[in-house]
């Protein structure tokens, strides 16, 4: 049996001196203004996705609003539903993936969900499971998450070393952007609807649509290193991304110019996430997760037991949630003192997802996807055919989204 731990290392914790600095964020253009997508009638009215959820400083970019989930990272990952999954499972479509960083499908307001394969194929499944269509020869390997824009566009970063601009309607191709190597990155967008994504050819690129189909290159920047994860824009501006060649950056994303580096002694892998006094969180494959101030001094680390390569998430307490090598998922409280752990039987590696409920998904490299209360309790465990490696997502109606190497599963309730 797993078993949620009590707060034994409370005093373990190194903290910094902050420093205090200021840089301004680089103007930048509006976009024209965009087709808003028609909201179903269960949300008429409302903005459904929540990028901020008044916990934490991610820039609300110009993704699409009236989305369920319309982008994997960059944002908190406390969703504004609540799930009412219990480990029943759905359905379960065949979809081969090698995501990068815990890569994995996004929903729009109608509950569409969209999610690339690694066969270069990006699938838009309805609600109950079928093809609503499907658009190939987008790059083959790895998968990346799509990005839903406000636009009625997808944004595809592909190995093939392009992000495509792609209808979400029909799933058509309206144009690509050529990058000087393939991507190490989903796309995050920003207030103005600049792209940014990083690629293996250690750069970090600024893209600016003046359309749906037609882009500007603003700026590109060149990193001591591959940028490990999805770059996360702040909400005063600044661009966060970590690199394999153990560098963590802040830059100002109107410019690209550095604004601080930090250097540890192992390699950043997963997104970080930004609470919404500006401190900055990102795990560390040397063990550790590092709070950074917005001036970049070291607040704290915390201890996790093993490598880092997960992503994270906050709520709206500012309590932080990473997995570990060791196979724990950590709840960590916004002054670096642990609140719980749980533990499994292999790596967690991805993302884990909160509900409104405060309960908290995330997958293993010991095949079973898990569902624990806000007090780290197991309510649910599901056995996959093989490890869980790609972030999960929840839509309105309550249902739960992850993928494996070889599949999505959809997880609803027996009632």
């Amino acid at each position: 049996m797993k078993k949620k731990t009590a707060s034994l290392r409370m005093k373990t914790l190194a903290a910094g001196a902050a420093v205090a600095a200021a840089l301004s964020v680089g103007a930048v253009s509006d976009l024209p203004a965009g087709k808003w997508l028609q909201p179903s009638a269960a949300h008429a009215a409302e903005t459904v996705f929540k990028q901020n959820n008044a916990a934490s400083g991610f820039l609300t970019g110009r993704y699409d609003a009236q989305a369920m989930s319309p982008a994997m990272f960059n944002w908190s990952r406390e969703s504004r539903f609540t799930s009412t999954a219990d480990g029943t499972l759905k359905w379960e479509k065949d979809v081969p993936a090698i995501p990068q960083n815990g890569a994995g499908a996004v929903v729009d307001g109608e509950g569409t969900i969209f999610i690339h394969s690694k066969d270069g194929k990006l699938t838009a499944f309805n609600p109950d499971g079928s093809v609503k269509w499907v658009t190939e020869n987008l790059g083959t390997i790895y998968s990346q998450s799509p990005v839903l824009g406000t636009n009625g566009v997808i944004y595809l970063a592909s190995h093939d070393k392009k992000v495509y601009f792609i209808e979400k309607e029909t799933g058509n191709i309206l144009t690509s952007v050529p990058l000087s190597g393939a991507p190490s990155s989903e796309t995050a967008i920003g207030s103005d609807g600049t792209l940014y994504v990083s690629t293996l050819d250690d750069y970090i690129y600024a893209i600016k649509p003046t359309s749906a189909s037609t882009w500007t290159q603003k700026w590109k920047y060149k990193t001591n290193g591959v940028i490990s994860s999805t770059p996360v824009l702040a909400s005063n501006g600044t661009l966060y991304a970590g690199t394999y060649n153990n560098v963590f950056y802040a830059l100002n994303s109107g410019t690209g110019q550095v604004k601080w580096s930090k250097t540890t002694s192992n390699a950043f892998k997963g997104y970080p996430v930004i609470d919404k006094d500006g401190t900055v969180y990102a795990g560390n494959q040397d063990g550790n997760l590092y709070a950074y101030t917005s001036t970049g001094a070291v607040k704290w680390t915390f201890p996790l037991n093993g490598f880092s390569s997960s992503s994270l998430a906050i709520d709206h307490n500012g309590n932080i949630y990473i997995g570990s090598g060791s196979g724990e998922l950590f709840s960590i409280s916004k002054t670096g003192n642990m609140n719980w752990s749980f533990y499994t039987d292999g790596p967690v590696r991805t993302a884990p997802l909160i509900d409104a409920a405060g309960n908290v998904y995330f997958g293993s490299d010991d095949k079973h996807v898990y569902a624990v209360d806000a007090d780290g309790n197991e309510k649910w465990r599901y056995q996959t055919d093989s490890n869980v490696i790609s972030s999960p997502v929840l839509a309105e109606d309550g249902t739960l989204y992850i993928g494996t190497y070889n599949k999505l599963l959809a997880f609803g309730s027996a009632k």
